[in-house]
């Protein structure tokens, strides 16, 4: 019983820390687009969407490809996009008023 406890501990503490890396891994993925290094961008969050299929992900990779005016590739990952989430809009809808 007295092992249980920290082994317990420490998966979950790998466990946020496994959430922090995919949460950097995005954050210099945007850092990269941002500078004009698409390319390192797109990358970067391949790599990432393989691991987390994430409907903002997949929709910011085929914003990155249909800038660098690669249709075929914009489409295959807007489609991925919303076939996750119907209706997709990287904008939050308002608040009710």
């Amino acid at each position: 019983m007295k092992i249980i406890i920290p082994v317990l501990i420490l998966v979950s503490m790998l466990a946020v820390s496994f959430c922090w890396a995919d949460e950097a891994a995005v954050k210099e993925a945007y850092s990269l687009y941002y500078q004009g290094k698409k390319t390192a961008a797109i990358e970067k969050m391949e790599a990432y969407v393989s691991e987390n299929p994430d409907p903002g992900a997949l929709y910011f990779l085929g914003y990155a490809y249909y800038e660098k005016k690669d249709m075929d590739k914009a489409n295959e990952y807007f489609n991925k996009a919303f076939r996750l989430k119907d209706f997709y809009s990287p904008i939050p809808p308002k608040a009710a008023q």
